[in-house]
């Protein structure tokens, strides 16, 4: 049994003894003077009224020195948080660039050793010079996604009006070359200006229409649709394709930072897409979920809140 409850239960039957008791001792004491009845009635009353406010005065301003010392606790512990948060963003600024540099050191000189002594090498140590560049350049990606992710989440300190429209306009510029050349489509009806933080969730969309256009079929145009709901307390995001689709095995493996479900080889990427996407979502106080099947394509569902 914890304290409060404790506390309530003697508190009421000290109050109901103490009704009991009295009553009948003044019915004892002043049964021929109604007058001072009354008056001894209303004192008691009185009494108990005072007694009650001072303890609920008591037990109040304690609570309230508790809650204000956790409120203290609490701003100190997220003081220390955002000091950590700022260094480690700067720690991993730092290291991805001291990454990379002699990634593209590798890459450079081995893609010029090629260059220069082509005819000299025989085709294995072409082969060999190829997987070489190809990791190099796969592991400068995965620092470049990794240094994405740890930026991910809120870092505006104000809402915007975010132009939907404008945002899917901006990925197709992004993404010209590639749209055209697989003969992609979008459709959507005219999307909404809404209130949120924009960076967040230009990178949740983002992300999902390179994901549609990756996991598409062979030979076959990607379509894909975004729909826009409003709700009484969110906005509700749907991103469907007619690509190759997921197992249900998967859903939520595939939000795991480097998961992948298929092999490097045919669908590139460090696997840290839908992670990023995850983050965001949560970072803007919405969930994330997905209905798809094997080569029926696949839809992504996901909320923010107004």
């Amino acid at each position: 049994m914890n304290s409060s409850l404790k506390i309530t239960l003697i508190y009421l039957a000290v109050g109901i003894a103490w009704i009991f008791v009295s009553d009948r001792a003044a019915l004892l004491i002043f049964s021929d003077d109604q007058v001072k009845l009354i008056q001894f009635q209303t004192f008691k009353g009185l009494l108990y009224v005072g007694l009650t406010a001072l303890l609920l005065f008591t037990l109040i301003r304690g609570y309230y020195r508790t809650i204000r010392k956790k409120v203290e606790e609490l701003e100190e512990v997220n003081k220390k948080l955002q000091e950590s948060n700022k260094e480690l963003e700067q720690f991993a600024y730092v290291a991805s660039h001291d990454l990379q540099e002699p990634l593209r050191m590798v890459s450079s000189f081995l893609t010029q050793l090629e260059r220069k002594y082509r005819e000299q090498l025989d085709e294995k140590a072409h082969q060999y010079i190829y997987y070489a560049v190809d990791g190099s350049k796969r592991m400068q990606q995965m620092i470049s996604d990794l240094l994405q992710l740890s930026r991910s989440g809120l870092k505006e300190e104000f809402k915007e009006e975010v132009d939907l429209n404008t945002l899917i306009d901006e990925f197709y510029e992004l993404r010209k070359e590639q749209l055209d050349a697989v003969n992609a489509k979008f459709v959507y009806d005219h999307l909404p200006v809404i209130q949120t933080f924009k960076s967040p969730l230009k990178q949740i969309i983002h992300n999902l229409l390179d994901n549609a256009l990756k996991y598409s079929k062979e030979h076959v145009p990607p379509r894909i649709e975004i729909l826009v709901t409003e709700k009484d307390t969110h906005w509700e995001f749907a991103i469907q394709d007619n690509g190759i689709g997921i197992k249900s095995d998967y859903f939520e493996k595939i939000f795991v930072i480097f998961q992948r479900l298929h092999n490097k080889e045919i669908y590139g990427g460090s696997g840290l897409g839908l992670a990023i996407v995850k983050k965001n979502v949560a970072a803007l106080n919405g969930k994330i979920w997905l209905k798809s099947k094997p080569d029926k394509g696949s839809t992504f569902y996901f909320t923010i809140k107004k």
